[in-house]
């Protein structure tokens, strides 16, 4: 097939293979535990190119399997889940998300004219990945706009389009570069096309670093400290009394702590995830003794519990639950981010909140950040300050943590999150770090930070997930309309019957 610059598909060209070598290994070093920003720019221009070299199946399914076994290695331990459940979703994600995407550029961009064929491959990879990341039952793991963390200008464009808009501006730069190339880099032919590119590009940057320079000034902070006391993993019930002294140990530990750190003038002290671990007869008195500190101290304490129920047939709970200074409960939530994978009872998904004297309280707990369309809620009931406590693992760090910093650019929100085995962040509601501490690093494992009490308004608390479905529709027109123009294309040029 040829288009209307007189390139021909597939394309000759011999070192295909070679861009297929450097394609996978900028792949494995996209995403996951090795995630290199520039590198999710540049892999998909050489996978493009092979893709186009090829036939259509050939083309397709070596993209996806030298993407898939990237993504096996930069992944590897990294998920939750026993390993062949992660080699099943690795291997329905890359071929849904990233090989459909390079199989619909090599079929829709030489159909396409001009310079429109660039968007046939952004199109695609922004429909199905935000497809798999509303409907994957972990969430958003591995979408394709996290490798881009750091890039604060870039990240500020979440407020807009969450995370879908940073996958297209992304992902077009490699069908863009391809177009170029395509072109043999003639100035007059690519031009104007190159220059659309760049101007856009230039709007978003524009964008986002006038909305991190010109940010109003916070005119109030509270204190917030986060500690870890012990690690949260490893835990087991097959002998009861070693669990009970175990968890009693760690209760005593994190309540020994708070008191130090109150008394320093922290208003708020949060725990992470499952500090709080104990049996159903173990709850009331620990709730009990939270609420009197919390009154004694006169602070806000965060308290994660993970409940194991006497009757085997219900899940354990994983919930969270915030004292007040007048010793009550003002706060609870329940987990609900991936809760069946977890073994545990999900919750109702609703982001509840409370009104401090220093703004708006939300919580969630770890994975439940992991859901974007979630998550908004954050933005639309005027969460000023979101809670997560959490509890990671070597493997996912920092990663998750930093996955969270993109639901408070898109929510305009501050995000607390406390980590026992990973990192502990604290950011504004732009993404900027105010605080951080690596449980595997830091001498003393308490983090403490003056967060600001006002959120701001983002478009996105709005609009939600607009893009991402616009770009499902624009993806699934194109299509419809070139299977129309095919078959039409078919019966006129059939021969008439006798």
């Amino acid at each position: 097939m040829s288009n209307e610059r007189g390139s021909t598909y597939p394309i000759a060209d011999r070192w295909a293979y070679l861009w297929l070598a450097i394609g996978t290994i900028l792949s494995l070093v996209s995403s996951g535990r090795w995630a290199i920003s520039l590198a999710a720019w540049l892999g998909p221009v050489f996978m493009i190119r092979f893709v186009r070299t090829q036939k259509v199946s050939r083309g397709f399914i070596l993209a996806w399997l030298g993407t898939y076994a990237a993504n096996v290695i930069a992944w590897w331990g990294m998920m939750p889940l026993p390993m062949g459940v992660s080699l099943a979703i690795l291997a329905v994600s890359t071929f849904t998300i990233v090989g459909l995407s390079y199989l619909a550029d090599r079929l829709l961009a030489p159909r396409l004219k001009g310079f429109a064929q660039t968007l046939a491959f952004p199109i695609a990879l922004t429909a199905m990945d935000f497809v798999g990341a509303t409907f994957s039952p972990v969430g958003s793991f591995g979408a394709q706009a996290y490798a881009q963390y750091g890039n604060l200008a870039l990240m500020q464009l979440v407020s807009i389009t969450g995370m879908w808009g940073v996958t297209f501006v992304v992902s077009w730069f490699a069908s863009v570069a391809n177009w170029v190339w395509e072109c043999s880099f003639r100035w007059e032919t690519i031009r104007r096309g190159a220059a659309l590119y760049a101007g856009i590009m230039l709007l978003v940057m524009v964008y986002g670093s006038a909305r991190l320079v010109f940010s109003p000034v916070q005119v109030g902070t509270v204190r917030v400290a986060g500690l870890t006391a012990l690690d949260g993993n490893g835990w087991t019930t097959a002998d009861r009394e070693a669990f009970h002294r175990r968890a009693t140990e760690m209760h005593e530990r994190y309540f020994e702590r708070t008191v130090p750190e109150a008394r320093a003038g922290a208003e708020v002290v949060l725990w992470p995830e499952t500090a709080g671990i104990g049996f159903e007869s173990d709850e009331a008195a620990l709730i009990a003794r939270g609420k009197k500190l919390a009154a004694q101290e006169g602070i806000y304490l965060v308290m994660p519990l993970y409940t194991i129920y006497e009757d085997p047939s219900r899940l354990p709970e994983n919930k969270l639950v915030v004292a007040g200074p007048a010793g009550e409960i003002v706060l609870e939530h329940i987990k609900y981010g991936a809760g069946l994978l977890e073994g545990i009872q999900p919750g109702d998904r609703v982001l509840r909140t409370y009104e401090s004297p220093f703004g708006t309280l939300s919580g969630l707990i770890c994975w439940d950040a992991d859901f974007p369309s979630t998550v908004r809620q954050a933005g639309r009931n005027g969460t000023d300050i979101l809670l997560v406590p959490s509890n990671d693992s070597r493997e996912v760090d920092p990663m998750h943590t930093q996955m969270a910093v993109f639901r408070a650019i898109e929510n305009g929100v501050s995000l607390v999150r406390q980590v026992s085995n990973g990192l502990s962040i604290a950011t504004d509601p732009y993404g900027r770090v105010l605080a951080a501490m690596d449980h595997f690093t830091a001498s003393k494992q308490v983090m403490v930070a003056q967060v600001p009490t006002h959120g701001v308004f983002t478009l996105y608390s709005v609009i939600g997930d607009l893009f991402g479905w616009l770009a499902v529709a624009a993806f699934s027109v194109i299509v419809v309309w070139q299977v129309i123009r095919g078959r039409s294309a078919r019966r006129t040029t059939e021969p008439p019957t006798s």
